[in-house]
């Protein structure tokens, strides 16, 4: 993998939702990379109303990549579970690994309308699978990710509407805010349960950017490509791994402030 490694995630092509709707926005952010891992949730692969869109713009950004010299390595999301062959990524010796995040709770995304409406179809899945091992777990997150696919999707982006979205039905909004408090105590869980040397474990999938370094371990949120949230990117080079803000300025994308770099 040919560093520099940049690391972004959930850009969400085709979704009405996300911000990008021209890849070539995202040249200034990309620019000088040796590499391009997109750690999941890059395009609306199972959506159907989104999946034309998606597609195209991915196919784009890959052209836009090899144009420009930058290798591109796509991890799968809940929403690309079709993306890669694996669905981790190991930096620095094992010290750091990417994955989408998914897979840290066990219906993938418990604020979502169809891991409630289909909870006993999902625990019955979990009892047929084997999770010992990192590649069972990831194998079970797919075939969750392909379950749980919702059959229609809404296409408005007014904040009122995706508000009352966010709210429906009676109890997602709950499920919403305790996958938030938790999703750091259960990223460290996972981590140390499926890669016990790691140091750092990079994901997205919650769409909250943060960063929380502890001593029992550095958990880094990339956040997404749409509103409210932000979004962070991540680069890998000569034994660094340097994390900061995307900035969104006119019609492009850019690196921002550097929030902070360790060497590892």
């Amino acid at each position: 993998m040919r560093e520099p490694v940049l690391i972004l995630s959930d850009l969400h092509l085709g979704h009405k939702g996300s911000l990008i709707d021209d890849v070539a926005a995202l040249r200034p952010l990309i620019e000088g990379a040796g590499t391009l891992l997109l750690n999941g949730d890059t395009w609306q692969e199972l959506a159907r109303e989104f999946r034309a869109d998606g597609e195209r713009l991915w196919i784009e950004l890959q052209q836009m990549c090899t144009q420009m010299g930058i290798d591109v390595m796509a991890l799968p999301g809940n929403h690309d579970p079709g993306n890669g062959d694996c669905g981790y990524v190991e930096l620095a010796g094992g010290k750091i690994v990417i994955t989408h995040g998914d897979c840290v709770f066990a219906e993938g995304a418990p604020w979502s309308r169809m891991a409630i409406a289909k909870h006993k179809e999902w625990m019955a899945l979990w009892a047929q699978r084997a999770t010992e091992t990192i590649d069972e777990r990831l194998a079970l997150g797919r075939e969750l990710a392909r379950m749980l696919v919702a059959p229609s999707h809404g296409r408005s982006q007014n904040l009122f509407l995706r508000a009352w979205d966010a709210l429906m039905p009676p109890g997602r909004a709950l499920r919403m805010v305790l996958s938030w408090a938790t999703m750091v105590a259960e990223t460290r869980n996972f981590f140390q349960r499926y890669f016990p040397v790691a140091e750092v474990m990079i994901c997205g999938h919650f769409h909250r950017a943060g960063i929380w370094d502890e001593k029992q371990g550095l958990v880094i949120n990339t956040g997404s490509f749409m509103p409210p949230g932000a979004a962070y990117w991540c680069e890998w080079a000569s034994g660094n791994l340097r994390v900061g803000k995307i900035e969104h300025e006119g019609n492009m994308w850019q690196r921002g402030e550097v929030m902070g770099i360790w060497s590892i």
